[in-house]
């Protein structure tokens, strides 16, 4: 048998190390299927508001997005995860995207992020990503350890799309956020 891997998020104020709204947690199956930055603390797999609705304005910034991996099924185990929030794709002019891996939730905020601290503004390759680890029990466990043997989760995949008065109206391109990880 192989893991089956699914894109988590949490969403809303911090209770309990978690955000109050899990999109895939658990036994959750409303999984997210991509990120959209924007101006509102939701997934929109959730029924939340798609990013059309919800523009980051130039020089302000969408709220923090709080992304997890997923592992169920049957392995041995899940290790060596690196993550790169930008590993295909170039963002314009006034556009910064800023990530962190971690095991804090902080209730995501317009605010600029001082804890996101690498720039993934160019494409970061994923062996140059940031190193991943993982627990059984929460994206949020204070002792995350490098390899996963039942179902578990990644830590939180932090990243905030902030921007300046040189931004572009519109959407932006596309990019690629990869998560790496080896199973047997």
């Amino acid at each position: 048998m192989a893991a089956t891997f699914h894109w988590c998020e949490d969403n809303g104020a911090g209770v309990s190390g978690h955000g109050t709204v899990r999109s895939g947690y658990g036994s959750d199956t409303n999984y997210p299927t991509d990120v959209n930055w924007k101006n509102v603390d939701d997934c929109t797999a959730n029924s939340g508001t798609l990013f059309t609705a919800a523009p980051i304005t130039a020089g302000n910034n969408s709220f923090t997005k709080y992304q997890y991996g997923k592992f169920t099924g049957s392995f041995t185990n899940i290790s060596t995860g690196l993550w790169s929030a930008n590993t295909s794709g170039a963002l314009a002019t006034g556009l910064t995207l800023a990530g962190t891996v971690t095991s804090t939730y902080v209730t995501p905020a317009t605010t600029a992020n001082a804890a996101l601290t690498t720039d993934f503004t160019p494409s970061v390759a994923i062996g140059s990503g940031l190193a991943v680890l993982f627990s059984t029990t929460d994206p949020s466990d204070g002792a995350p350890t490098s390899t996963l043997a039942a179902p578990g989760y990644t830590q939180y995949l932090a990243s905030q799309l902030q921007t300046t008065g040189a931004a572009a109206a519109g959407n932006c391109a596309s990019i690629v956020t990869t998560l790496q990880y080896n199973e047997n």
